[in-house]
C-alpha cells in the first residue's frame, strides 16, 4: 500500500531542519516529516510512539539510532561547515565540509572547541553555553584553528538538548572590506593632494558605489550620484564625446584622456582631465574606471 501524499506542513529541507530543530520536533511529534535531499524525500522524523507502532507488528524493534535521522547522513546535504554537539560540548555529528575544512578536530566524541584555536576557545566555550542557556542563537568570528590566516564567522544555533554550529570562511569578505577601506583612503589622500577623484562606471552608464572625494569635487551626496548618469557630470558641449570614450572603454579599448567641463552642485564648472580604461574580471569587461583630474 502507498503512503499518503505528505502535506505541505510536513515537508522540510535538510538544512532548515538542523537550524529550527526545535521547532521541526514539534511538528514531528504530531505527525512524520519528510526531510528532502536533492529536492526529494529520503528520510521521515517522527516520534518514537510513532515508530513502535508501525514496526511492532512487522519486524523486530530497531535500534535506537535507526529509529531516527542519522545526523551525519543530514549534515552532508549541507554546503555550510556545520558541527553538532551535545549538551556537554562533545561532538555527535559533522558535515562533509566540516571534516574536510577541520580534519580530525571534528571526529565524533572530540570537544567542539577544539575548532578554535587556544586564544580564543574559551569565548567559543562562552557562546555556546549561553545559547544552551536561553535557547537564543549566537554568532562570533575566530580564527581557524586548522588553516592558518583564515577566519570563521560562526553561527551558534540550539539543537534539541545541544547545539549546531554553521562555519563560513570570512576572510574573503575581511580581504575585500580591507581593500575597499584602503582604496577610501588613498582616494580620499590623492583628492587632498592633487585633486583627483576615482569612480567605476557599470554598463549601464551609472557611478558605481562614488567615492566621497567625487561627491566634494562635484558637490553632490553620494546618493544623488548613483542616480544620474557619469556623463551628465560633463558640460552639455562635452557630453557626446565623453559618452563615446566609455563606449571604446567598455569595448576593452583604452581612449585618449579627455578635458572637460565638469558641473559642480551651486558652483561654477570645473576643468578636469579624465583618464578611461576598461575594468576587466578574468576576460569579462564588467566596467570602466576613470580618473578626474582637476586643473
Amino acid at each position: 500500500m502507498m503512503s499518503p501524499a505528505p502535506r505541505p506542513e510536513q515537508i522540510v529541507t535538510s538544512s532548515d531542519l538542523v537550524r529550527h530543530f526545535g521547532l521541526w520536533q514539534e511538528r514531528a511529534a504530531r505527525a512524520p516529516l519528510y526531510i528532502l535531499h536533492r529536492g526529494r524525500p529520503r528520510f521521515v522524523l517522527t516520534s518514537i510512539e510513532t515508530m513502535d507502532a508501525l514496526c511492532a507488528t512487522h519486524t523486530p524493534p530497531l535500534p535506537p539510532r535507526a529509529a531516527g535521522v542519522d545526523a551525519t547522513a543530514l549534515l552532508d546535504g549541507m554546503r555550510d561547515l556545520a558541527v553538532m554537539a551535545d549538551q556537554d560540548g562533545i561532538i555527535t555529528a559533522s558535515s562533509r565540509t566540516a571534516r574536510a575544512h577541520f580534519g580530525a578536530t571534528v571526529a565524533a566524541g572530540a570537544a567542539i572547541d577544539m575548532i578554535a584555536p587556544p586564544s580564543t576557545r574559551a569565548f567559543l566555550t562562552d557562546a555556546i553555553r549561553r545559547v544552551l542557556a536561553s535557547g537564543i542563537g549566537d554568532s562570533l568570528d575566530i580564527p581557524s584553528a586548522t588553516r592558518a590566516g583564515r577566519v570563521l564567522s560562526l553561527a551558534i544555533e540550539p539543537a534539541g538538548s545541544g547545539v549546531v554550529l554553521f562555519a563560513q570562511d570570512g576572510t574573503p569578505e575581511r580581504e575585500a572590506a580591507q581593500a575597499l577601506a584602503g582604496a577610501q583612503a588613498l582616494d580620499a589622500a590623492l583628492l587632498a593632494a592633487t585633486g583627483l577623484a576615482c569612480v567605476t562606471i557599470n554598463p549601464r552608464g551609472y557611478a558605481v558605489d562614488p567615492s566621497a572625494t567625487l561627491a566634494a569635487m562635484t558637490g553632490l551626496t553620494r546618493d544623488a550620484l548613483t542616480m544620474i548618469r557619469f556623463v551628465a557630470l560633463a558640460e552639455i558641449g562635452a557630453r557626446v564625446a565623453l559618452g563615446a570614450a566609455i563606449e571604446q572603454a567598455m569595448a576593452g579599448k583604452t581612449p585618449a584622456p579627455l578635458h572637460v567641463g565638469l558641473l559642480v552642485n551651486r558652483a561654477d564648472p570645473v576643468t578636469v582631465r579624465i583618464g578611461l580604461a576598461p575594468l576587466r574580471i578574468g576576460t569579462a569587461i564588467t566596467g570602466v574606471t576613470a580618473v578626474l583630474v582637476a586643473g
